[in-house]
């Protein structure tokens, strides 16, 4: 392999590593808001706030 050959498979690499993190990262925060969100209109039926 050639010296460009390696360093763009590095970068691919390093690319696809971030986007997992970065959807991981999206994924948790919208798992936790939904949680959240879960325990908030639990105990109210009538809250406008609480669109599900």
């Amino acid at each position: 392999m050639t010296n460009l050959a390696i360093e763009l498979l590095l970068l691919i690499v390093v690319l696809v590593n971030f986007g997992a993190i970065l959807t991981a990262n999206i994924y948790s925060q919208s798992l936790r808001e939904m949680q959240r969100k879960r325990l908030f209109c639990s105990e109210s039926i009538s809250n406008p706030y609480c669109i599900v």
